[in-house]
């Protein structure tokens, strides 16, 4: 049976925390073996809070599907429009970037990975290195009509590159900082 847009919705959802719910756990091991104890106490909490949060979602998923009738879920669906995965040309890759503090940044794709480390990194910081990616600012104030970028705060963040790009680029803004970081493509 096709899933309706709500149980799509929550799997979206899931998988995201799950992705962070990792993300947490890699952090918390790094602080604790570098004993950066109230580092990994803060990782800790967040991670159960997280816990907490994903347990509520799943009884509300619980809830949807036992407890609204198949022939209503049904109709509810997601519309062409409001596609939420983006288009890949090539098989999906992703980036794990180990920041000089020890942080692992990995998301579900490499240009979400991206931005967050580039947010990591200080947006004003990278803007001001004047980079550009497709001809357009990396770190910019506007949204471009043809690029994809992501938003962070008042910028927005052109990831418009394959995964390799974005690796160099990385280690580039990296260099340029005068910070050490290990980019791998997964």
């Amino acid at each position: 049976m096709k899933s309706d847009g709500v149980s799509t919705a929550f799997a979206i959802i899931m998988d995201e925390i799950s992705s962070v719910e990792e993300q947490l756990n890699q952090e918390g091991i790094n602080a604790f073996k570098n004993s950066k104890y109230e580092e990994a106490k803060k990782l800790s909490e967040s991670g159960k809070a997280l816990g907490a949060f994903r347990e509520k979602l799943e009884d509300l998923r619980d809830e949807w599907s036992s407890g609204i009738d198949v022939s209503t879920r049904k109709r509810v669906k997601v519309e062409p429009g409001y596609n939420i995965k983006p288009h890949h040309k090539s098989r999906k890759t992703i980036i794990r970037v180990t920041m000089p503090n020890g942080r692992i940044i990995q998301r579900p794709t490499a240009a979400q990975t991206m931005a967050d480390v580039v947010e990591a990194f200080g947006l004003e910081k990278v803007r001001a290195l004047g980079y550009k990616v497709s001809g357009v600012d990396l770190v910019g104030t506007s949204k471009h009509e043809k690029y994809g970028q992501v938003q962070r705060g008042k910028y927005f963040i052109c990831t418009h590159s394959n995964t390799d790009s974005k690796r160099k680029l990385l280690l580039q803004i990296a260099k340029s900082l005068g910070q050490s970081i290990k980019v791998e493509i997964v």
